[in-house]
């Protein structure tokens, strides 16, 4: 899937137009699933209360995670959320939260718990089915295949049975197993020495040369057999500056795995001097590279920053990431482009 849809020079996420479709889908489908139902409307509400709880849960869980960088940076909150540990305490929450409202309420318990995983299993059948209409992959075919017969099943089940449903959660965690360790051949190999010069996935990332900070020279070609993170950045720019102690703290963790951080200061619209102090502001432990003719800024056609290449031992890049990023993205990142 294409990461960003660009409307004018705002970039639009496509993963989120994909989990807003599919959300939505499944709100639709589950409406008419209910559609006979008394307490329809209680149902819908309970369960799209504790899908928000679980995104707000997710999103603040970073503050709890990491209370000395909001105390610094407190506009972290708006860019980044707490990774894979608010994920589990966001879904500890939405359960906690939807069996004390249906006691509250006096709502069936079964009802609802089946109701929502109806609805999880309809949303990954579509968001699945969404990448792979984009990717081809045939990972992304198989699990919302996987997700779309799970659904039919539940649909048709029309009640909620423990035992079908502990027995789905097995054969989905079986699933999942077989799948992220066996080779489904969805991505090519890379044709390296061929490989066209450009910005897209899959090209050979333009080469260039600049100046650290210190004055020592610093060129891309060098770095083959490492992954690199080439980073545009500006010191004017807020998310810029809400990122940076993530990838401090990446880099302190992986800088001796074979892995660069260029961050790619956009010198023609900074200040050479801004740029120095913010490093020793920021204590960077990676190169900080100044592009006075801003001749990166025009290759790599950066319109949005911080826009980031990850590219990987061979020179390709794997992947473009427009926004700040967190340190667990990083993470993803890195793994990815190995």
């Amino acid at each position: 899937m294409e990461n960003y849809l660009s409307i004018g020079s705002f970039p639009v996420k496509m993963v989120w137009l994909a989990i807003l479709g599919s959300a939505l889908i499944a709100y639709g489908i589950i409406s008419l699933k209910l559609r006979k139902e008394t307490d329809k409307k209680q149902l819908l509400d309970v369960l799209s209360n504790a899908v928000v709880l679980y995104w707000l849960v997710w999103k603040i869980s970073y503050a709890v995670l990491h209370p000395l960088l909001i105390v610094k940076q407190p506009l972290n909150i708006l860019y980044f959320n707490g990774g894979e540990t608010g994920l589990v305490l966001g879904i500890i929450v939405a359960v906690v939260y939807l069996l004390w409202t249906s006691g509250k309420q006096e709502l069936d318990r079964s009802r609802v718990f089946y109701t929502g995983i109806l609805a999880l299993t309809l949303f990954f059948s579509f968001y699945y089915g969404a990448h792979f209409a984009s990717s081809k992959l045939l990972a992304d075919g198989l699990i919302s295949l996987f997700f779309a017969i799970l659904s039919i099943y539940l649909y048709t089940a029309g009640s909620f049975e423990l035992r079908k449903t502990v027995l789905s959660m097995l054969v989905t965690a079986l699933f999942f197993s077989v799948l992220t360790n066996t080779p489904l051949g969805g991505k090519k190999e890379e044709a390296i020495s061929t490989a066209a010069s450009g910005i897209k996935n899959g090209n050979s990332a333009p080469d260039f040369e600049l100046t650290t900070i210190e004055g020592d020279k610093v060129k891309l070609s060098d770095l083959k057999g490492k992954v690199v993170f080439v980073n545009l950045w500006a010191t004017w720019c807020p998310p810029c500056r809400a990122e940076m102690p993530e990838m401090v703290r990446f880099y302190k963790d992986h800088s001796s795995k074979n892995v660069e951080v260029l961050a790619v200061n956009l010198t023609d619209s900074d200040s050479e001097k801004e740029v120095k102090k913010f490093a020793e502001e920021y204590k960077l432990n990676f190169p900080v590279l100044l592009d006075p003719d801003g001749k990166v800024g025009n290759t790599y056609k950066t319109v949005t920053i911080p826009t980031t290449f990850i590219i990987d031992k061979n020179g390709i890049i794997k992947q473009k990431h427009i926004g700040p990023m967190s340190y667990e993205m990083m993470k993803d990142f890195y793994q990815t482009a190995q």
